[in-house]
């Protein structure tokens, strides 16, 4: 099966599965996590015992890339107790996942301006647990 079309049923079965199993409270929102996207370069990236880390190695903070050329992140994970795999974010929009702890994703092309991509960790029923690292990179 084509690759891109796996990452696709993966992350249909992942929103479809998330909001059966793990509605959110009245006034609470479903994701906490989320609510860290917003920092650019923030998210936890350890615990107190320093075991847990997301981090991007490229594109780095700040990099200005090309409309032209696709992104490409590259990244080294180590998961939390309860992490599963990450969930990439391009702009508050799930760009895909990856059971993969290293490696490279690519979020595709992006069209000019302003771009926040951030990388989740997230538990087997696809709940962020609040391990995150984002950047801002720009794109001309």
């Amino acid at each position: 099966m084509n690759p891109n079309i796996s990452r696709i049923l993966w992350v249909l079965a992942a929103v479809a599965f998330s909001s059966v199993t793990a509605p959110a409270a009245v006034g609470q929102p479903s994701q906490p996590a989320m609510g860290n996207m917003d920092k650019a370069t923030g998210g936890s990236s350890t615990t107190e015992s320093g075991k847990k880390y997301i981090k991007i190695l490229s594109p780095a903070n700040g990099a200005q890339l090309s409309a032209r050329s696709p992104v490409v992140l590259s990244y080294d994970v180590t998961l939390a107790p309860n992490g599963n795999h990450i969930h990439v974010y391009v702009d508050k929009h799930m760009a895909g996942l990856s059971r993969e702890l290293k490696g490279h994703f690519s979020v595709g092309r992006l069209a000019p301006g302003t771009h926040t991509i951030c990388i989740k960790e997230a538990t087997a029923a696809h709940v962020l647990i609040g391990v995150n690292r984002c950047i801002v990179v720009m794109v001309k």
